[in-house]
C-alpha cells in the first residue's frame, strides 16, 4: 500500500512540476522514465490481484455481511470482534453497538492505523451500504472484515437489539 501511495504522490509530483510555467527542470531521461512506469504498472497489478482475491471469497455462503442476530450472539458469547460504526458522530453518540468505535466514513484512511489486522471489524453504518463500500476497501488491502446487514437503522435497531449511548 505504501509503494502504491509512493507511487501516487510522485506522480503527482511530477505532473504538477511539469505543468508549472516559471518552474525550471531536468528532463527525465529515459531510464528515468522507465522506472516510474513500472512503479505505477507494478501497482496496478497489485490492485488487480487484491481485487480478484476478495471477489473470489464472494460466494451465496460468504458475502461478507452479518445479520444482527448473528452479531448479536457472537458478541453474546464474547467473540472479540473490532466494532467500527461509520456514522456521523452524533447519531453514533445518540446510540451504537456497545463496544464501537466510531469513525467517520470519509476520515478512516486518516486512521487506518487504528484498525486492527489481528481480529474480524465489523462496520456498519446507517443502512449497510457504506459499510460494505468499507468492507471492500479493507478486505482488499488484506483486512478480515464484515458488513452489518441493514446497518444500524434497517438492521440492528429494527431488530430491536440493544443500544448504548453517549455523552
Amino acid at each position: 500500500m505504501k509503494k502504491v501511495m509512493g507511487t501516487v504522490v510522485c506522480l503527482a509530483v511530477l505532473f504538477v512540476s511539469l505543468g508549472c510555467e516559471n518552474h525550471t527542470h531536468e528532463e527525465l531521461s529515459d531510464d528515468e522514465i522507465k522506472a516510474i512506469l513500472s512503479d505505477v504498472v507494478a501497482s496496478e497489478q497489485a490492485i488487480e490481484e487484491a481485487g480478484l482475491r476478495y471477489f473470489s471469497k464472494l460466494s451465496s455462503e460468504n458475502n461478507n455481511i452479518i445479520t444482527p442476530q448473528a452479531l448479536h450472539g457472537r458478541l453474546e458469547q464474547g467473540e472479540n470482534l473490532f466494532i467500527l460504526d461509520i456514522r456521523r458522530e452524533a447519531d453514533f453518540k445518540a446510540g451504537h453497538i456497545e463496544t464501537a468505535r466510531n469513525i467517520w466514513w470519509f476520515d478512516i484512511g486518516k486512521n487506518i492505523e487504528i484498525l486492527p489486522k489481528d481480529r474480524i471489524i465489523l462496520v456498519t453504518c446507517y443502512s449497510g451500504q457504506s459499510a460494505g463500500q468499507v468492507v471492500g476497501a479493507l478486505t482488499v488491502m488484506g483486512y478480515e472484515a464484515l458488513s452489518l446487514a441493514g446497518g444500524m437503522n434497517g438492521g440492528w435497531l429494527a431488530a430491536g437489539l440493544p443500544v448504548a449511548a453517549s455523552e
